[in-house]
């Protein structure tokens, strides 16, 4: 909900001068292999991404599982780390990149 309240307020702001796309990051931790953690992402980046739509947000939406890649906190294979569980938000009228974003696989909503 903190979430949506500070994206309107973007697009409120912002949002007559670009246009702006949403991007949703979905990141897990190093328990399991990583073709299971890089789905596990995928899919949770991509229902945030539906809430979102759901919940009225018009402009384009974008989401990507990154699985084990980019780390919140660097941990060893198979070890638990709930920061790690995590999605990432990027309002952009650019395509965003970085080392938490190792790949540009962004599929629209």
């Amino acid at each position: 909900e903190a979430t949506w309240c500070l994206i309107q307020e973007a697009l409120n702001k912002h949002g007559t001068l670009l246009q702006l796309n949403l991007f949703i990051a979905g990141y897990t931790d190093t328990v399991g292999d990583k073709a299971s953690n890089r789905a596990l992402s995928n899919s949770r980046a991509a229902s945030i991404a539906a809430w979102f739509r759901k919940r009225g947000l018009r402009i384009p939406i974008y989401y990507a599982g990154y699985g084990e890649e980019g780390l919140s906190v660097k941990t060893p294979d198979e070890t638990e780390e709930q920061q790690n569980r995590r999605a990432k938000y990027v309002l952009s009228s650019h395509t965003p990149s970085g080392p938490e974003l190792p790949t540009n696989e962004w599929r629209p909503l």
